[in-house]
Order: C-alpha cells, then structure tokens, then sequence
C-alpha cells in the first residue's frame, strides 16, 4: 500500500485562502451606476447652486441614454426655474452694488439724508436683506449724528429750543451707538433749562 499523505497544513489553507480572495477582488462586478433618478437629482443639485450648464450636460446625458420621459420633464422644469431664480439673483447682486456704491457716495460727501433716500429706493424695488439692513445702520448713525452736531451749536448759543429740538430728532433714529453723546445733551440740556428758570426768578424785593 501507498504511505498515506500528510494533512494539509494550517499555513496552506490560509494561503490558498488568500489567492481565492486575490482571485475575487480582481475579478469582482464593477459597483452599480447610479440609477436615472439619481443622476437628475445631481443634475437638479447643480442647477439649485445655479450650475446651469452643468445641469444642462446631465439632461443631455440622460437624453442620449434614452432616460424615462417623466424624468427628463422633471429635470427640465427643475432647470428651468432655477434659470428664473439665477438671472433674479444675479440682476439683484448687480442693483445691490450700484446701490451700496451710491449710499456710500452721499455719505462720504456729508449728505446722509441722500443716502437714506436711495437705500429706500433699492430697498423697495429688492426687499431687505442682511446687507442692506446693516448699511441702513450706519445711513441713521450718520443722520443721527447730524442732529447732534445741530444741538451741540445749540447748546454753544444757550439756545434750549434749538437744543431740545435737535435731540429729540437724533433720538428718533434710536442708535445705541450714539447713546452717550446724547446723554451727555440731555445733561447740558436740563442744566441749561435750570438756569434759565434761576435767571427768571424774581430777585427780592427792595427794602427786604
């Protein structure tokens, strides 16, 4: 009789254990494309972002894939609509810095009241956003500030009409920005109209 062979070893198992794993990974089905309505939903992704003609690119390549009608219709409304969207932000972005540079010219030339004027108008033809509200900020600081400079003439001329008048103007515009100057108005303002009631004060009368 044949000697009888000897067992396989541990080591060998695992060998060939290794080679049939080589053998697979290399020889494994390629992942799956993406299907038709992922591809549209990218596609529809670019055309949010205002991607257009990318989006375009993926409708033509869905086109020559002979996509489903519906999903061809579906990505071809989504694009055009983002078109509206895109061409309204883009002719906003334009107006938006027309408008910035304009209120900026008027307040570095002193005329705050001319800034606010053409803020407003942007304003009502766009809406407000963040940007605009922040300038808006800054137009009133301005205009504020006018109204003080105003009633610290006043004050330079003890004049406490003109004085009081000026305040509640510059007050109207509610800047914290400018709460401490016109606290320390209010204060010349009430030391100002204690003077004057001291100086309309009888005097004592002769003889006492």
């Amino acid at each position: 009789m044949p000697p009888p062979r000897p067992p396989i070893r541990l080591r060998t198992w695992v060998a060939a254990g290794v080679v049939l794993a080589g053998i697979w990974f290399i020889n494994k089905p390629a992942d799956k494309p993406a299907s038709v309505a992922q591809q549209v939903d990218a596609a529809m992704a670019l055309a949010a972002q205002c991607d257009l003609d990318g989006a375009r690119s993926g409708l033509a390549v869905l086109k020559s894939a002979k996509a489903p009608a519906a999903q061809l219709k579906r990505l071809q409304a989504g694009i055009t609509s983002a078109a509206s969207a895109c061409e309204k932000k883009q002719r906003r972005e334009q107006a938006w810095s027309a408008a910035q540079a304009a209120v900026n010219q008027a307040l570095d030339g002193g005329k705050p009241d001319l800034a606010a004027t053409r803020l407003a108008a942007h304003v009502k033809r766009w809406g407000d956003d963040p940007d605009t509200l922040e300038l808006d900020a800054k137009v009133k600081v301005a205009q504020a500030s006018v109204q003080l400079d105003a009633a610290d003439v006043c004050l330079a001329k003890g004049d406490r009409v003109c004085l009081e008048n000026s305040l509640i103007a510059a007050e109207r515009y509610k800047r914290p920005e400018l709460a401490t100057r016109t606290q320390a108005l209010r204060t010349a303002l009430s030391q100002l109209l204690e003077h004057s009631l001291l100086d309309a004060a009888p005097g004592p009368a002769p003889g006492q």
